[in-house]
């Protein structure tokens, strides 16, 4: 009688449904996933507009708020120009209510920001024009409503 040698059993992970198992992992990860949108800064921009529609503002309605590379804000009106330092951004929420209690709705606000500024500088710019309120005469609450964006090149 002969014996026979017994077979060693090897061990070992069958592979035949690691391809199934690996879709349903990946499906499941494609659907239950959540991509965030960031929300940047929520601003009303106007369509664009043709050469004959663009609206005539006179200079005396216009705030111009400059920004350099350094930060410093530079505001200028009919009958103001001052520089100011980063450290001086509240002047903007001050003037801008002087300027506002005078023009009443007619006020623009040009925020021109340099393309190499600060954009911490910008932001704290717009904060304290949209912070800007005052009280008419007749009793109504008025705000900034018009703002115009425009970035720059210039040093200034």
């Amino acid at each position: 009688m002969r014996l026979r040698a017994k077979k060693v059993a090897r061990a070992g992970i069958p592979t035949a449904s690691m391809g199934d198992v690996a879709f349903l992992i990946l499906i499941f990860f494609l659907t239950s996933t959540v991509f965030t949108k960031d929300k940047g800064l929520k601003l009303l921009l106007p369509e664009r507009t043709t050469e004959q529609e663009q609206v005539k503002v006179k200079p005396e309605n216009i705030v111009t708020v400059s920004i350099n590379p350094a930060g410093e804000v530079k505001l200028k009106t009919v009958d103001l120009d001052q520089i100011l330092m980063p450290a001086e951004y509240g002047e903007i929420k001050r003037i801008v209510e002087e300027r506002l209690f005078v023009r009443d709705t007619l006020l623009v606000i040009s925020l021109r920001p340099s393309k190499d500024a600060p954009y911490n500088s910008m932001i704290q710019a717009l904060d304290q024009i949209k912070l800007a309120k005052t009280t008419s005469a007749d009793g109504r609450e008025l705000r900034v409503t018009k703002i115009s964006l425009i970035p720059t090149s210039e040093e200034r």
